[in-house]
């Protein structure tokens, strides 16, 4: 005699987190942009250069004023991008990785241009 099975539900599929997708999309992007910003902050210090140090002109001023909203930007996107991985992670019946991906890359980002910003002010501070 057989025991009646109880009824059988069909597996349940996990989707990606729709917050954990756009966290690690904008720590992509960010990065891409940091970089790209890095080499055109290079290229307007060594375009100043000449033989004493640097020479400021009125375009250069422009470029750096320009970058450096630009680096306000990617850094505000960076902390909601953080925001994202946490509800990312947080959300049930979903999959986390994405989510998880996301808040490791922004807070890495974050706490590295952090760090870069604590020795620019130890290093200005020495001169």
């Amino acid at each position: 005699m057989e025991l009646p099975q109880p009824p059988q539900h069909p597996p349940q599929i996990k989707r990606h987190s729709g917050p954990g997708i756009a966290s690690f999309i904008i720590s992509l992007v960010s990065m891409l942009a940091y970089i790209i910003s890095v080499g055109a902050m290079g290229a307007i210090f060594s375009s100043s250069l000449d033989g004493e140090g640097l020479s400021w002109s009125d375009s250069s001023t422009t470029g750096v004023t320009i970058i450096t909203i630009i680096l306000i930007g990617l850094f505000t996107a960076n902390i909601i991008g953080i925001v994202l991985g946490i509800i990312g992670t947080v959300l049930r019946n979903r999959k986390k990785i994405f989510a998880i991906l996301g808040l490791a890359l922004n807070t890495v980002i974050i706490l590295s241009f952090g760090l870069m910003f604590v020795i620019l002010m130890l290093r200005a501070g020495r001169v």
